[in-house]
């Protein structure tokens, strides 16, 4: 049950992203427009999420190898 430590920790970071991605929004909506850096700035950060993503997807086929 090592990764229960882990897993609390990935869950709070994408909390705090979904934080920000929503302070985006507002920004976006309420504050100023986005501008052409903000949009190549989001399509890294979706680039970036997609990897994670997969990352993540491919957890699920990792099998367990026990020390010799």
């Amino acid at each position: 049950m090592n990764s229960l430590f882990v897993f609390a920790d990935i869950l709070k970071s994408l909390s705090r992203i979904e934080s920000q991605i929503a302070n985006l929004d507002n920004n976006y909506s309420s504050v100023e427009a986005r501008t052409a850096i903000d949009d190549a700035l989001i399509d890294q950060f979706v680039a970036k999420a997609a990897v994670l993503a997969a990352a993540a997807e491919q957890l699920k086929t990792v099998t367990y190898t026990p020390p010799a």
